[in-house]
């Protein structure tokens, strides 16, 4: 597994609610992700395999920082961040994320985890 992978999110206008599955480190995760208006931000929740229990609850999703500080149980080892590739640092709206925002996975064995 390569130490940092690109999660595949489709490009141009995403649905203001989408999931996904992914496979990281040999296990299968369901990635949710919900556009939040008030907030105008995006969240993501972090299934395990069963698809029944919250594993990471509501993953604010910010540019350019490592997203899930706090560590919970049976969540991936790596770590996930939302990469501007414009380099302003700025949090991807309810248009940009898959476009100019791309999410990442950090491999644990990057990390030193």
């Amino acid at each position: 597994m390569p130490l940092e992978i690109d999660i595949p999110l489709s490009e141009g206008a995403p649905l203001p609610f989408f999931d996904m599955q992914v496979s990281l480190e040999a296990v299968t995760y369901t990635l949710q992700f919900r556009w939040n208006v008030r907030a105008s931000a995006w969240y993501m929740d972090v299934l395990d395999e069963t698809g029944a229990t919250y594993i990471t609850p509501g993953l604010k999703l910010v540019a350019d920082w490592p997203l899930g500080a706090y560590r919970f149980d049976h969540q991936p080892p790596g770590a996930f961040a939302v990469v501007d590739s414009a380099g302003e640092g700025q949090d991807p709206d309810d248009v940009s994320l898959g476009v100019r925002h791309k999410l990442v996975y950090f491999a644990s064995t990057e990390l030193g985890l």
